[in-house]
């Protein structure tokens, strides 16, 4: 299935629960005009076809410059052969892209797991299930929900990481200390809980493993392969729970609420006290 088919499926993701968070009303207004993507959301998804879609990159280098006659003509030529100008990349991106591909795939484990993934794998795998929930309230059962994932690599079951699913990451610190911060600041805990959940619900072959693949943007390019915890998917799986509920229930009732609808009383956070006085 195609990336844009894909986010046009209906289906409760990691990426609303993380709009969820904030409030529902943010995750409304996130269904009904998704915002463009940032050039790093950009740079993240070229490195992501690069490295396990080659075949699927329809983006090409730009020319040096295009002050010059050459690079003119050089330019002219690609929008000639259907090359849209969104997917004619800056030289030093492409150069970039190109040296995080050969970082990843330098790395021992890093290449094993995707070469695996190619051999008898998947590679951007879709998956769609329906997900019944409780409500607490009632002692009752929604209707449920729809749910969906996309999982960037499944290792073969021939391979050693036949247990697990495998995201791969681009960021700015893949050093253990700020990768473990990644980690919750952007809800991959929760990401591999929904993941799991939902291959688990899918298919016979059980996996309980979440691996990650993560590569920093700039020089060296440095690769660090990463296992989830027990603990830390535990987590997200009940935090998963939750934001399943809450989802259920304000599509049941087709409220999307904020931040409350009553005054608030507001302290200061317990970090300000000390530096007050």
């Amino acid at each position: 299935m195609k990336a844009e088919d894909y986010h046009a499926s209906a289906g409760l993701s990691n990426s609303m629960m993380t709009k969820l968070l904030k409030s529902p009303a943010h995750l409304k207004h996130y269904m009904d005009n998704q915002d463009p993507p940032t050039p790093a959301m950009i740079l993240g998804e070229q490195v992501h076809t690069m490295l396990l879609e080659p075949e699927n990159a329809n983006f090409v280098k730009a020319p040096g410059t295009r002050r010059t006659k050459e690079g003119k003509a050089h330019y002219q030529e690609l929008l000639d052969k259907g090359y849209e100008p969104k997917d004619i990349i800056k030289s030093d991106t492409y150069d970039q892209i190109e040296r995080m591909v050969a970082s990843v795939m330098s790395h021992p484990f890093a290449s094993q797991i995707i070469n695996s993934a190619k051999d008898g794998g998947g590679i951007e795998e879709s998956l769609f299930w329906h997900q019944p929930i409780h409500e607490d309230k009632d002692g009752g059962w929604y209707d449920g929900i729809e749910c969906k994932a996309r999982v960037d690599i499944v290792p073969s079951q021939r391979s050693m990481f036949n247990d697990s699913l495998v995201d791969f990451k681009t960021t700015i610190d893949a050093s253990p200390e700020a990768f473990a911060k990644s980690v919750f600041n952007f809800g991959y805990y929760r990401q591999a809980a929904h993941y799991l959940h939902g291959w688990n619900n899918l298919h016979d072959e059980y996996r309980d493993k979440f691996i990650i693949i993560a590569c920093e943007k700039t020089p060296p390019y440095a690769v660090a392969v990463y296992e989830l915890d027990n603990g830390s998917i535990e987590l997200g799986g009940y935090e998963v729970a939750r934001l399943r509920a809450w989802y259920a229930e304000c599509v049941d009732n087709d409220d999307w609420p904020s931040y409350g609808k009553t005054i608030h009383t507001l302290e200061l956070p317990a970090w300000a006290t000390p530096q007050i006085g």
